[in-house]
């Protein structure tokens, strides 16, 4: 394994990892009246000796196993008929990550076990949900095989981004009244029990009075307002430690790959999309996630953030290779071998991050990554 490791924290920003501390509140009153009693209450019947990381991955799980779940019984298929059972099952097991969610710092704060690691996998995972869970809510939307299933997924991962920018210059997470990680994640399981309830048709219903676009197109289009509303915030709040233009430089990246993401749909020459939307969501989800990944990882070990990362010579040879179609008439490497091979590649690139976060952070703090390491009651 020494030949898979890479040092993402310089040695002489070892050090910072032992004086972090995450800082963060939410104002959210269905967080604060609901979701944290909940978890309080759940607590109580969390053994002292698991580890708040076991918490975590718990809750990945609990959205892993659906999307699972999906592939079996929808193969690639992004639209048609879902069973009851799998869309109840579905809204339920995104209920229990959301509990997980928030179990898992209770749990690190009762035990005295947070971590800088414990914060990362955290975000972390929460960036690889957005994808996860985007494959199957994209599909209960009967959005279908088309760029439509991936713009869905994009519209959240915006956001999510930008307020990891957010934590890395104010160094700390403060949520408003009504943000993402409540009312947009519970959201979520309304979608999933709504299509249980009405049927898969109901997103596929047209709205006379709104120039007769379907309903999942209607939704779609009041993500994007509500998302154009919340940015500005945001901006507002980090340009008071650095300027727009810095920030956006710091963008450009993530930018980047989703711009070539479309634009290599848009261009296709041979309609990929139809059979691979699975690989294309794949291949901009793992690269955002570890993106995520990197920007927490520069924030507990105050870094200065990379302007690239190697995942952009993947985009790189799609954008040329769409590029050579529409020159050429044919695309000099088939397009649906270079998407599944994109996707494979940026999921090993995520896994070989958190592999290696995991290793140097837990060497550096004599941390165990999945077991408590001291009891405080």
């Amino acid at each position: 394994m020494k030949y898979l490791n890479y040092d993402f924290i310089a040695p002489t920003h070892l050090h910072y990892l032992k004086s972090y501390r995450y800082k963060g509140t939410d104002q959210s009153l269905l967080y604060n009246h609901i979701l944290s009693p909940l978890a309080d209450f759940c607590l109580r019947f969390v053994p002292m000796n698991v580890a708040p990381n076991v918490l975590t991955l718990m809750g990945l799980a609990c959205i892993i196993l659906p999307h699972i779940l999906y592939f079996f019984v929808m193969g690639d298929n992004f639209a048609g008929f879902i069973p009851n059972w799998l869309l109840w099952l579905t809204a339920l097991l995104h209920m229990l990550y959301m509990n997980f969610d928030n179990l898992d710092g209770k749990q690190a704060r009762r035990t005295k076990n947070s971590s800088p690691l414990g914060m990362i996998l955290d975000h972390n995972f929460d960036s690889m949900i957005i994808l996860l869970q985007g494959t199957s809510m994209t599909t209960a939307m009967q959005f279908g095989n088309t760029i439509f299933s991936v713009i869905l997924y994009i519209i959240p991962s915006v956001p999510f981004y930008i307020i990891a920018h957010e934590e890395y210059y104010t160094h700390e997470m403060n949520l408003p009244v009504i943000n993402a990680a409540s009312e947009g994640t519970i959201s979520v399981a309304v979608v999933f029990a709504a299509t249980a309830y009405y049927g898969c048709d109901m997103w596929v219903q047209k709205l006379p009075w709104f120039f007769n676009y379907q309903i999942n197109q209607f939704v779609m289009l009041m993500f994007i307002t509500s998302l154009i509303i919340i940015m500005p915030a945001v901006f507002l709040k980090i340009k008071k430690f650095t300027s727009i233009t810095s920030l956006l430089k710091q963008l450009r990246y993530f930018f980047l790959f989703n711009i070539v993401i479309l634009y290599s749909i848009i261009f296709s020459q041979s309609n990929v999309i139809q059979n691979h939307v699975r690989a294309y969501m794949y291949t901009v989800g793992f690269t955002m996630s570890k993106a995520v990944g990197v920007v927490a990882l520069n924030h507990v070990s105050n870094q200065k953030l990379p302007e690239y990362q190697n995942s952009i010579y993947i985009y790189v040879i799609i954008f040329l290779n769409t590029i050579s179609g529409q020159i050429l008439g044919q695309t000099i490497i088939n397009e649906g071998f270079l998407i599944q091979f994109a996707a494979t590649a940026s999921f090993l690139i995520h896994i070989h991050f958190l592999y290696n976060v995991a290793r140097q952070i837990s060497e550096a703090l004599n941390i165990k990554i999945f077991q408590i390491n001291s009891i405080n009651k």
